[in-house]
């Protein structure tokens, strides 16, 4: 899970998506998530908490809201220390494992393309190393065989 790093080149498609899309190992995550919208005036106890949190662990800073995405067991821990959160529950993440480059045009639309195509409703994160999808609990069987079915690489031990 290490992204290339090169350098872009202007008007020249260094990849094919569907490539990638045929190397990439869908990995469940164990854990369930929960997504939650705290106030900008909550910002350090958000990356106090993100810091100390084992795992994967989200914070996503825009300004006007920040939103944290860690485990549920973990939110059910710290929610107190936080003023009327806006919280959904019961997310699963799917890490993307393929070597992808910065530069790979239309890998996450094939991912996200073949996953509309049939109804499964999905976020992305992306990361340096790799990409991740959120995606409820319930819909994480048929995101994980649309997957397979449309190309993906057979993951290890789906959760």
């Amino acid at each position: 899970m290490q992204r290339r790093n090169t350098a872009p080149r202007a008007g020249v498609r260094l990849v094919e998506a569907q490539s990638f899309f045929a190397r990439t190992k869908p990995i469940p995550h164990p854990d369930r998530f929960a997504m939650v919208a705290v106030r900008p005036s909550e910002r350090e106890m958000a990356f106090r908490i993100a810091g100390s949190t084992q795992g994967f662990c989200a914070v996503l800073d825009v300004g006007t809201e920040i939103t944290l995405l860690l485990p549920q067991e973990r939110w059910t821990q710290v929610c107190p220390v936080f003023l009327d959160p806006a919280v959904t529950t019961d997310f699963r993440i799917v890490t993307l494992d393929a070597d992808v480059t910065l530069d790979a045009v239309g890998y996450i639309s094939t991912l996200t393309g073949a996953l509309a195509r049939a109804d499964v409703p999905v976020a992305v994160f992306s990361a340096f190393s790799c990409d991740h999808l959120l995606v409820r609990d319930r819909d994480l069987a048929r995101c994980l065989d649309v997957l397979q079915k449309s190309g993906a690489a057979t993951a290890p031990g789906r959760a």
